[in-house]
């Protein structure tokens, strides 16, 4: 596992491109899409705010990402089943609040496939069965595209998190009354990560949420892209750069548990300088 952390101050669009082309160079680019295939990309969209207020994924670094992933020869499809109704008109709606419909003009889809499937994983821990958003079966790939938050409940919102966005939004109650838990539920969302196994796992960290989130704390400037091959990996150096550590965070405490990532941030390879963007 690799994780490259690059600089980026500002949703300019020609800085976010650039930006996001640098910190997939250490991991190979972008040289595993082939002409023709259709990318998943699982964007962080959780509720009716817009880019600034710093709880979901900019679509300046998403079209950013929509255009490198075309010019590549894919079809990109972008989506996620935020909180409430899992319907067109609903997430059409959540889709205008936070910007997405910029994804269309940049040359990518959004998603309108609402189908659900149900899902047998006998080598998960926790979510054994479970319920998911069909669209993603559309896709050769997955890349997840989160926004780097503090978490009411989990500490941190992250890549791992950003996973139970495959949940249907009317039946995420449910999951957390199966697990009230904090570790319970994080060796759930481990087990979504270890099910779907997303291609590419990247963080906008330009600007990112501190105090109450995921949707009612205070915009922060962080100034970095994050992009790794594990989502865990991705999340234990994003953690460190927000201050929080390991053991702070249950989805990094299950990675761990589960021989996923190693226990200090300082274990893992990384492309980049991190401990410079430490939020004090």
């Amino acid at each position: 596992m690799k994780v490259s952390i690059v600089p980026c101050d500002s949703y300019d669009a020609a800085l976010g491109e650039a930006s996001l082309q640098q910190a997939l160079e250490p991991l190979g680019g972008l040289e595993w899409v082939q002409s023709g295939m259709t990318v998943a990309v699982k964007a962080h969209l959780v509720t009716f705010l817009t880019p600034e207020a710093a709880a979901t994924t900019h679509p300046v670094l998403l079209c950013a990402l929509v255009r490198l992933l075309n010019k590549r020869g894919a079809r990109v499809i972008v989506g996620d089943s935020p909180g409430g109704l899992y319907t067109r008109a609903y997430v059409d709606r959540i889709y205008s609040a936070t910007g997405m419909k910029a994804i269309e003009e940049a040359g990518g889809e959004l998603n309108r496939d609402f189908s659900v499937k149900d899902a047998v994983f006998e080598e998960a821990n926790e979510a054994k069965t479970f319920t998911y958003t069909a669209w993603l079966d559309r896709a050769d790939v997955i890349i997840d595209f989160c926004k780097l938050k503090t978490h009411g409940m989990m500490a941190m919102s992250g890549a791992a998190k950003n996973m139970f966005g495959v949940i249907p939004g009317t039946a995420k109650p449910e999951y957390h009354y199966r697990y009230p838990d904090p570790d319970r539920f994080a060796d759930m969302i481990i087990d979504l990560n270890e099910y779907f196994k997303p291609m590419l796992s990247i963080t906008d960290g330009v600007v990112g949420m501190e105090g109450n989130g995921p949707t009612a704390g205070t915009p922060r400037k962080i100034g970095v892209l994050i992009a790794s091959d594990s989502p865990h990996a991705a999340d234990l150096i994003g953690a460190a750069l927000i201050g929080l550590k390991p053991q702070d965070v249950p989805t990094l405490q299950a990675a761990v548990r589960r021989g996923l990532i190693p226990s200090t941030p300082e274990e893992v390879e990384t492309v980049g300088e991190w401990k410079p963007y430490i939020v004090h």
